[in-house]
């Protein structure tokens, strides 16, 4: 067996049929959903995703997985690498920035494997990371993409003004700034197609577990032809199998030195306490018909018993706390703006992806600056990308099931401040149909990742 290695694709030639079907039959997974589409139902497709091609080829991000997978049967194939061959640089420090032992330990790893998912708990320092990255890797030409302005502005305030990197370009809706080093959102990125596309050698995908799906983010991920160097950042790895083998295959296998158990422990991270609040069963018999939307917005978004007990929180945390920070995380524009109007009094704000960026910091610092407790509340929008430290409890009232939409929410209130010892984080056991698979699976996610769950 011999396998051809590209940049990003490689190749497996074998004149044993039956070990590649085997091989084969390990790449395949079905897809969710797909016995419900036209082409399966009349039989012109049979619902799987296939990682490597009747052709041999695959990612070669998967190259990894690939001879793990062959060693555990000794076949040792033989390697015809067509990337250039080079050393890996030495890790570059900066005079105003020391790594944590881990953030090097990420860093070496990375310039080690030349490519790879690096996973990092959200307030881990993954932005200095990337800055470390970005000055090892000196004068290459790079691109690298966010999902979001917000983040993407970030980002480069602090790999220009924090870092003192040279040449740091942006490009998103409302503003174009060329560099050599390239930060695009993903929303943008034919606008640098013509000077980047064909001579980046260096990729990198800031939150890229949001770009492992979709008819543009994923092909965004695989272009870049010369782009040897490849590297994603994520709190949380994707647990589905394809989105998982599609991250992989683009970027590389999952590079992690630490969780957030440990950081919490070595005191990098504050210690959250997790309470989960019991409530009545509301749901009546004729609701089993619901589908699962109506079910939410009874029971979540329009569901008075759920909503005053959020208010209670709320006006418990303003009594005894001095100059709490209480972030209210929604799925909704419509529960946003209920619980904006019951917690009417204090300082209470309600952020939409709606806002400009100057609104959204002109409130975030009112947030932070105010001389008593404040709360804001938000969607999406302050999931990611949003370095609030001075957040003292985090409330959140969307429910969802999702490993990393829970993980990344939790996140934001973790990280240090000289203001605070502890977090305290509050989520709901909402018993009603859908919505109790919902919460078990958040508990089974804060459990997953060390920490103590208490139920009230």
């Amino acid at each position: 067996m011999k396998i051809l290695v590209g940049i990003q694709k490689s190749r497996i030639v074998t004149d044993n049929p039956e070990l590649f079907k085997a091989l084969q039959r390990l790449y395949t997974f079905q897809i969710p959903g797909a016995t419900y589409s036209a082409a399966y139902r009349r039989r012109s497709w049979d619902g799987k995703k296939r990682f490597i091609g009747n052709s041999g080829v695959f990612r070669t991000g998967l190259l990894p997985r690939v001879m793990d997978h062959l060693k555990k049967i000794d076949c040792i194939p033989d390697i015809e690498c067509n990337i250039p061959k080079e050393s890996p640089p030495k890790i570059e420090k900066f005079s105003n920035m020391k790594y944590y032992d881990y953030q090097e330990d990420l860093i070496g790893k990375a310039l080690e494997a030349k490519r790879g998912v690096i996973c990092a708990p959200t307030g881990s320092g993954k932005t200095l990371v990337m800055g470390g990255l970005v000055k090892s890797l000196g004068n290459r030409k790079m691109v690298i993409l966010f999902n979001s302005k917000q983040l993407l502005k970030q980002s480069y305030d602090f790999l220009k003004d924090i870092c003192k990197i040279e040449s740091v370009g942006l490009c998103f809706g409302e503003g174009y700034i060329y560099g050599d080093i390239m930060l695009c959102t993903v929303q943008s990125i034919e606008k640098i197609l013509d000077t980047h596309l064909e001579d980046t050698e260096v990729l990198m995908v800031d939150e890229c577990h949001e770009f492992c799906s979709g008819k543009r983010t994923l092909p965004a991920i695989e272009a870049f032809p010369k782009a040897a160097w490849r590297f994603g950042f994520t709190a949380t790895v994707p647990s589905d199998p394809i989105k998982r083998h599609s991250l992989e295959g683009a970027l590389g296998s999952v590079v992690q030195t630490v969780n957030t158990k440990e950081l919490v422990e070595e005191g990098k991270l504050t210690k959250p306490i997790i309470q989960i609040i019991e409530r009545e069963y509301l749901a009546e018999g004729e609701d089993t018909h619901l589908s699962y939307l109506d079910v939410y917005d009874k029971y979540i978004v329009f569901n008075k018993e759920r909503n005053n007990k959020i208010k209670e929180i709320v006006d418990e945390i303003r009594e005894n706390g001095d100059r709490s920070r209480i972030l209210i995380l929604t799925r909704s524009l419509d529960h946003g703006r209920t619980l904006e109007k019951l917690l009417d009094g204090g300082e209470t704000q309600f952020l939409e992806g709606a806002n400009s960026l100057g609104e959204r910091y002109k409130s975030i610092s009112k947030f932070r600056g105010a001389e008593q407790s404040s709360t804001l509340i938000g969607t999406k929008i302050l999931q990611t990308g949003i370095n609030i430290e001075e957040i003292t409890h985090f409330i959140n009232a969307r429910g969802m099931k999702s490993e990393i939409a829970t993980i990344q929410a939790l996140g934001r209130a973790l990280r240090k401040h000289k203001t605070k010892q502890k977090v305290y984080i509050y989520d709901f056991i909402d018993k009603e149909k859908y919505l109790l698979t919902h919460s078990k699976q958040r508990i089974k996610h804060y459990k997953k990742e060390g920490h103590e769950v208490i139920k009230i």
